[in-house]
Formats: structure tokens, sequence, C-alpha cells
């Protein structure tokens, strides 16, 4: 039982480490951040957005901000990196 825990504990510790090293201890941009890169690329303000979602999306190698907005009768979709804030996807409908 006792070689079980600490098989089980030494799993833990490398899973925990491997995520570190995965995401480089870099902090998120966070949600409101990842909206106003999404917002300045489609050149509007948030006055002027409705139907507002961002959600964050995460793999065991990266982590995204999934967000879409609507102007008037035009729908919006970006995929904003949530460690860097490039825009890695963008489609207007």
């Amino acid at each position: 039982m006792r070689i079980f825990r600490k098989c089980t504990l030494l799993v833990v510790i490398l899973a925990v480490m491997l995520c570190g090293c995965a995401f480089g201890g870099e902090k998120r941009i966070g949600k409101d951040a990842a909206l106003q890169i999404a917002l300045t690329d489609a050149d509007l303000t948030r006055d002027q957005v409705t139907d507002i979602d961002v959600d964050l999306e995460q793999n065991f190698r990266s982590a995204s901000y999934e967000i879409s907005f609507e102007c008037g009768r035009v729908e919006y979709e970006y995929e904003v990196d949530a460690y860097s804030g490039v825009i890695l996807y963008s489609k207007e409908d």
C-alpha cells in the first residue's frame, strides 16, 4: 500500500511539473483583455456590440479565449491566445 501511495504522489508531482512546463509559467491575459483585442481588430467599441460571449478553452498544450459578439446584423468570432494575446482565428458573418 505504501508503494502505491508513493507512486501516486510521484505521478501527481510529475503531472504538475509538466503542466508548468507546457504553459511556461506565464499568466493568462484575462477575458477583458482578450475581448478588447478582438474589438480593436474589428474596429469596434464595447458600446457598439451586443451578445458578447468570452469563454476560456484549455487543453494540454495551450489555452485560448473563444470570443463572439454582434454588431447590427454582423456576427464576429475570434480565438485569441490566452497567454500572448495573438489572434489565432477571426471570422465575420
